[in-house]
């Protein structure tokens, strides 16, 4: 059975133009200058036997405008995440979060296969594409539906084992993304 049949893709939103030029602007040069730790394989984890080549942080309210900037994107997609999702999961459903994780993949860096289900059962998972000079790199769903990612673009689908899912390995360039479940009550107060 296909996943077209399935009606998964319709559970997969795109939304473009995230953060205004001139924020965007901000967010990729600081990006790039960031102090980023030693890339490596993701910690290991009960949930996941994910493998990989990428560096990530938690960035937090004291990085500044960094932090700013990716909380702003957020405000911004909430709207539409609400719109989109919000009929099909709990009421109260953003009041906690995982963080956002700023992410790095080299060239050559790649997350395995793997499905979010240690979130709750209404989370959603967003990934922010933060930039799009880069080749490869894409989020592939079910080993063969390839999301291509444009720059300042959020990918938002439910957090659970139905969107299994990787990102192929960067092959030009580097790749920034910031990832985020919502509704995540393992989580902390989403600061709105």
């Amino acid at each position: 059975m296909s996943h077209e049949r399935l009606g998964l893709l319709d559970s997969i939103f795109h939304y473009r133009d995230v953060l205004p030029t001139v924020d965007h602007r901000r967010l990729l040069e600081l990006v790039r200058g960031f102090d980023w730790p030693a890339v490596g394989n993701p910690p290991a984890n009960t949930y996941y036997n994910l493998h990989g080549l990428r560096a990530q942080v938690e960035i937090e309210p004291h990085h500044g405008e960094i932090f700013d900037l990716i909380h702003k994107a957020h405000m911004k997609m909430m709207p539409h995440i609400y719109k989109d999702i919000g009929d099909n999961l709990p009421a109260a459903i953003y009041d906690k979060y995982s963080g956002y994780w700023l992410c790095k993949y080299p060239e050559g860096g790649y997350l395995s296969s793997h499905a979010d289900v240690d979130a709750d059962a209404g989370s959603v998972t967003t990934s922010y594409a933060i930039n799009g000079n880069y080749e490869g790199g894409n989020i592939r769903f079910w080993e063969n539906y390839n999301i291509l990612s444009g720059e300042n673009t959020a990918h938002v689908y439910p957090s659970n084992h139905l969107f299994k899912h990787e990102i192929t390995p960067v092959t030009k360039g580097e790749r920034y993304s910031v990832i985020t479940w919502f509704s995540y009550q393992k989580g902390k107060q989403w600061l709105t």
